[in-house]
C-alpha cells in the first residue's frame, strides 16, 4: 500500500468515525424518549426510525473497522424498509411530552442528512458512495417521517 493509499484509508475512516459518532447521537435521543412518554408506546413510525439507526450504527462501525463487505451492503441495501409517508399523521396530544425532544432530533437528523449527502457527493470510492447513498437516503426519510409527526405543533 502507498503513502496515498494509506492517506485516503485513515481519512476515509476519521469520517466514517465522525459518522458513527453523529448515529451514535441521535440513537441516544431516541433510546431517551420512552421515559418520557411514562408507559406511552412509541408510534410504529418513530419504532422504525429507532430500528434503522441501529442499522446505520451496525454498519458505519462495520465499515470503520474494516469489515463491511460489499455483499453485506447489497444486503442492507436491499433490506430497506419501506416507509408510507403519506399514511404518517401528526402525533396525537397524548404524545406532548416528547414534541420538544422529537424537534430537537428533526434537527440532529437533518444535519446529519447535509452530512450523508455531501459524502454521498464527494466519495470516488463505488462501495464507500454506495454506503453514503443508502444513509442518505434513510436520512432524508427520517427527516420527512419527523417533519409529518411534527405538523400542526
Amino acid at each position: 500500500m502507498g503513502i496515498v493509499d494509506f492517506f485516503r484509508r485513515t481519512a476515509l475512516r476519521l469520517i466514517l468515525r465522525n459518522a458513527l459518532a453523529l448515529e451514535e447521537e441521535i440513537y441516544a435521543h431516541f433510546l431517551d424518549l420512552p421515559e418520557e412518554l411514562a408507559g406511552l408506546e412509541l408510534p410504529a413510525a418513530l419504532q422504525a426510525i429507532v430500528e434503522e439507526e441501529r442499522e446505520h450504527r451496525r454498519l458505519l462501525t462495520q465499515m470503520v473497522a474494516g469489515r463491511l463487505e460489499d455483499g453485506q451492503l447489497v444486503q442492507a441495501l436491499e433490506s430497506r424498509h419501506i416507509h408510507h409517508l403519506e399514511e404518517v399523521r401528526p402525533l396525537e396530544a397524548r404524545y406532548a411530552p416528547i414534541v420538544e425532544k422529537l424537534r430537537h432530533i428533526a434537527g440532529h437528523e437533518r444535519a446529519v442528512y447535509e452530512f450523508f449527502r455531501s459524502l454521498y457527493e464527494k466519495s470516488k470510492i463505488p462501495f464507500v458512495k454506495r454506503a453514503f447513498l443508502f444513509l442518505t437516503e434513510q436520512e432524508e426519510t427520517h427527516v420527512r417521517l419527523l417533519e409529518k409527526l411534527l405538523a400542526e405543533r
